[in-house]
Parts: structure tokens; sequence; C-alpha cells
């Protein structure tokens, strides 16, 4: 039995060991197969582990739906993440791409930028808290969250999205803090 558990906690490592090195390289640099393609490539890459059955296939797709989802697979990107970097520039009026150059400055804030392109805070804030609910109802919807989860996601949804408008985007580099771990 011993063996057993070893063995199964071994496998499993060794998956998320695998998965955590596969997904970053999931997305070439500019390929723009959206979330569909991301969601076939992640599947792709966690084909192995449903061959040697230390996952289900249906555990593969949630995770790859999961991922994609979050953004994962689709290149970098400042805070937020898929979903909301796309409504962050669609409210600004920009290309994600725009958005993410406007962000790369030192103290950078998405407050900051709704201001260089004319637009009312409030408006980004609204639009970044539609987005958030709209991707919550879509996941109780297809069963991944249960409606109380939902409901405490939700509960502070504008108060984090106006805490994170005004934040500066997470430093970029090698290290946690940046280019040298600072």
């Amino acid at each position: 039995m011993r063996k057993k558990i070893v063995i199964a906690t071994t496998a499993g490592v060794l998956g998320l060991s695998g998965l955590a090195f596969a997904v970053p390289a999931l997305a070439a640099p500019g390929s723009d197969g959206g979330a569909p393609a991301a969601v076939e490539r992640i599947t792709e890459a966690l084909s192995g582990l449903v061959t040697d059955a230390s996952i289900t296939q249906e555990q593969a797709d949630e995770v790859a739906t999961t991922l994609s989802e979050a953004g994962v697979g689709r290149g970098g990107h400042h805070g937020g993440g898929g979903v909301a970097l796309e409504a962050a520039a669609t409210a600004l009026g920009m290309t994600e791409a725009g958005l993410r150059t406007a962000l790369e400055p030192d103290g950078a804030t998405l407050a900051q930028v709704a201001e260089d392109q004319g637009v009312p805070v409030d408006e980004l804030v609204a639009a970044l808290v539609q987005a958030q609910e709209e991707r919550i109802a879509q996941a109780v919807e297809d069963g991944r969250l249960t409606q109380e989860e939902a409901d405490e996601r939700l509960a502070d949804v504008e108060e984090r999205v106006t805490e994170r408008v005004n934040s500066e985007a997470p430093a970029r580099g090698h290290g946690p803090r940046g280019h040298d771990g600072d």
C-alpha cells in the first residue's frame, strides 16, 4: 500500500513539474491562436499524463480550460491577465499590446494610463468589474464554481478591481521583485 502511495505521489509531482515547464512554452511569441488554440495546446501538453493514467482526460480538459481562461499560454501580461487585460484595453480604446507598452514604465498604473487616454478611472473600474462578473457567471454556468463560491468572489470585486487599477503593475524580470530579485 505504501509503495502505491509513493508511486502515485511521485507521478503527480513529476506531472505537475512537467506542467510547470510546459505551460509557459505553449504559446509561441506572436501567436494569435486565441483561447481555443490555447486550450488545444495545453491539452496536448497534458496528453502524456493522460496516457500514463496520472490524470483523467476530464481532468486534463478542465486544467486546460482553466489555464486558458486565466491567460496562461497567451504570452506575458501585466496583472489582471487575459479577460481583464482585454476589458481594460477595450475600455481605454487601446490594443492589448498598446496597453502592455503603456504599463512598461516603472510605476505606471492602469489609472494613470486611463488619465493619459482621457478615460475616467471609474469607467475603467466599471468595465473591469463587469468583465469579472461575466467571467464568474460563466464559471457558475459551466459548473466550475458554485453560486456560493461566486457570491464570495463577487462580494468585494469592486474594491479589488479599484485597488488593482490604482496599483503599479508587477515588476518584470528574473527574480520575484524584478530584474535581480532585490
